[in-house]
């Protein structure tokens, strides 16, 4: 009978996306051994297309990128150094509108806007060596370890295995951990669009009944755009033909970009709230959308990812230093400790934001138009919910 190959590492990571592969490096340079398990083989970076999703990164999340091997994550995108917020939702009132300017509070920039496929691809060239390409098949929790069995036949042993296997997450479902969810009925449409004038690197999100619509820089005269709407709506604008897709489109915009044309195919992604109620089970911690699910308005979803990530490493390297494994329950109160705080005030604020900016109510319209203006008129104020928005 042939003995099943197996081997053991530190840490487990169940799932190559961005958040995965940016624990992974973090944890390897601290000399954590680590093993990355995802069914999709890494792509060509230097042959690659940006994808219609792109990811609104934050300074301290480029550091983290950085700090995981990936050296100027900023050239792969276009900096952020206006963020304007337009309420036009009101037929017969005047547009407000607010731009929080990066100089304000002396920085060059808030963050860099970035093809998610772009990143994902740069950062596991870095790791791949770490990679194995297959999926996972089954997984026990013992005393002092968890068993792996992988659909190609491996077994891994790890002190620790971290899901990161996104927002149907096998980790979290078999680790018996629950979940709090919200249905907004809404989907996003992502794309990518040439425009006529320049962005001057300004993130525009334009509020209005129904859903957000958002306009993030890329290099040149591009922007990535996310576009909310009601489910049943979304599906119909989708099915249109590209020459009605973009009139619609540039309705919708008026002639805020100039003209506008498509880059490539939009894509459509159902909105949803996912809260892991717990982030950890014994030897099992949970990162990222395997943990939690937000609305993109503000973009921060990534962003927490990346900090979720930072945090689970912080805690691996200080108690592995102390002499302690991987998995141990210090290991995985401390991370459940560090990002207690952050995700309850950014997922319940980003969906009381949602809910505001989306709602059909004249009432709650004049609330959020007024909560606007106040803020654009006390420039103490205005510094505040800035600092506030980059955590």
């Amino acid at each position: 009978m042939t003995k099943k190959k197996s081997v053991h590492v530190d840490v487990a990571i169940i799932g190559g996306g961005v958040p995965g592969l940016v624990l992974a490096g973090l944890l390897a340079h601290a000399g954590i051994s680590v093993r990355i398990i995802d069914p999709q083989p890494p792509a060509d970076a230097t042959k690659l297309k940006p994808s219609s999703r792109t990811v609104a990164l934050l300074n301290n999340s480029l550091n983290i990128l950085a700090a995981a091997g990936l050296q100027d994550p900023a050239r792969y995108g276009a900096p952020l150094q206006t963020m304007r917020l337009v309420d036009d939702s009101h037929p017969k009132a005047r547009v407000i509108k607010v731009d929080f300017r990066a100089e304000d509070l002396s920085e060059t920039q808030y963050g860099t806007n970035i093809p998610l496929n772009i990143l994902r691809a740069r950062l596991a060239t870095l790791h791949r060596k770490m990679m194995r390409i297959t999926t996972l098949k089954s997984f026990t929790v013992q005393a002092h370890s968890v068993q792996l069995a992988l659909s190609d036949g491996l077994q891994i042993h790890a002190k620790l295995v971290v899901g990161a296997d996104g927002r149907k997450s096998l980790i979290r479902e078999k680790s018996d951990i629950p979940l709090w969810k919200h249905d907004y009925h809404q989907s996003a449409l992502t794309f990518i669009i040439n425009h006529s004038r320049p962005h001057h690197n300004i993130a525009t999100e334009f509020h209005r009944c129904g859903g957000p619509l958002a306009l993030v820089p890329l290099p040149g005269k591009q922007s990535s755009v996310v576009w909310v709407m009601p489910t049943d709506e979304a599906e119909r604008t989708l099915r249109l033909k590209k020459s009605d897709f973009e009139s619609a489109f540039q309705k919708a915009l008026g002639q805020h970009m100039g003209q506008v044309t498509l880059v490539d195919t939009p894509a459509c992604w159902p909105l949803i709230l996912l809260k892991a109620k717990c982030l950890t089970a014994p030897r099992i911690a949970l990162i990222a959308e395997s943990a939690h699910v937000i609305s993109p308005i503000t973009a921060q979803g990534l962003n927490l990812s990346l900090r979720d990530a930072a945090a689970l490493a912080e805690s691996i390297i200080t108690h592995v230093r102390l002499g302690l494994d991987a998995g141990d329950p210090a290991v995985l109160r401390g991370y459940e400790n560090a990002r207690r705080l952050d995700l309850n005030t950014r997922i319940y604020g980003v969906h009381s934001l949602h809910q505001m900016v989306s709602t059909q109510s004249p009432a709650l319209r004049s609330v959020r138009r007024g909560g606007l203006q106040l803020i654009n008129g006390i420039g103490p104020l205005k510094k505040m919910a800035m600092k506030a928005g980059l955590g």
